[in-house]
């Protein structure tokens, strides 16, 4: 299956859009632009992921500001839209609709003749491994097996732009490499793809640029190096339970690489370290080298709502 080529252009193009549902500010004077290959878009959920890829699938309109999708615009050139495809979130299906009719259904609304939309679909179900369960109905199908055919309908007509809103929510391990190889191959052959998140090792391995939003601001972006970068100054915070929580605070603050320990109430530690791996390796040695006790530990912040606070806030800098 090949693409239209997309290289040397901006595929997306975001000029100061604001997105407002009533008094609901979603999306605050957003300026981006994305190119060819693999951009995630990775933010908390209600960071405003769903709104920048509704206005860049022609969904919704903005409030103010320029949208240009391919070079149009995608809420105002309907013929635009057949050049995006769109793999939403919900699942949308037919009572007793097989895998196969569910595709070839939506290949047939893109535009494609019944036969070409038919052929397609075999081809688009055999590379994502559903090939043996086409002919089962949609609703018997796992949560990785239905991601994996709305993927498929998504790509059907060959669209210059693939746009997945959280392709991998939910999704057993197994089928999220199946779908990452699937994008991977696809922006290989000259396809253009937008994928969203609010997990971010989800989609490493597989994209190419990374942009993080909050609270519908632009927050940062770059390559995958570059965001890990800036993520790998965000303390990390690890939470422990003691009957000697004081004792225990004292023993770690000489740590290397802890940068801050505070008490939370009578049993309870926070420590905040900017190299957990070290942490975690020595902390058993202060321990039983101490002969305190600890009941019970665990990070408080191991998701990207914590380390998007820390970069709001102007952490590392």
């Amino acid at each position: 299956m090949s693409h239209p080529d997309t290289s040397g252009r901006q595929i997306i193009e975001m000029t100061r859009a604001v997105k407002r549902y009533g008094p609901i500010l979603a999306l605050n004077d957003m300026t981006l632009s994305f190119g060819p290959g693999i951009t995630g878009l990775v933010g908390p959920n209600g960071a405003g992921k769903s709104t920048i890829i509704g206005l860049v699938t022609g969904l919704m309109p903005p409030s103010s500001g320029r949208i240009r999708v391919l070079g149009d615009d995608p809420w105002s050139d309907t013929p635009l839209r057949g050049r995006i495809g769109y793999c939403p979130d919900g699942d949308h299906v037919w009572p007793g609709m097989t895998g196969r009719e569910f595709v070839t259904r939506l290949g047939i609304y893109a535009g494609l003749e019944p036969a070409e939309a038919a052929r397609r679909t075999e081809d688009a179900l055999s590379r994502v491994g559903l090939a043996p369960a086409m002919d089962k109905p949609v609703s018997q199908y796992s949560k990785g097996m239905r991601q994996k055919a709305k993927l498929c309908q998504a790509i059907l007509h060959r669209p210059e732009l693939l746009v997945l809103d959280e392709p991998l929510n939910g999704v057993d391990p197994v089928s999220r490499v199946e779908i990452l190889k699937a994008l991977k191959d696809m922006a290989a052959q000259g396809m253009a793809i937008l994928v969203s998140s609010h997990v971010l090792h989800e989609l490493e391995t597989a994209i190419d640029r990374v942009v993080l939003i909050h609270r519908g601001r632009l927050l940062a972006e770059g390559t995958v190096e570059e965001i890990r970068d800036l993520l790998d100054e965000h303390p990390h915070t690890v939470r422990l339970e003691s009957p000697e929580p004081r004792k225990l605070a004292s023993a770690l603050l000489v740590l290397d690489g802890v940068v801050g320990v505070q008490l939370v109430d009578g049993r309870t530690v926070d420590v905040a370290t900017r190299d957990p791996a070290q942490f975690y390796a020595h902390l058993p040695d202060v321990v039983t080298g101490s002969g305190l006790g600890v009941e019970a530990l665990w990070s408080p912040d191991s998701n990207l709502e914590a380390v998007f606070r820390y970069l709001v806030k102007g952490g590392g800098g």
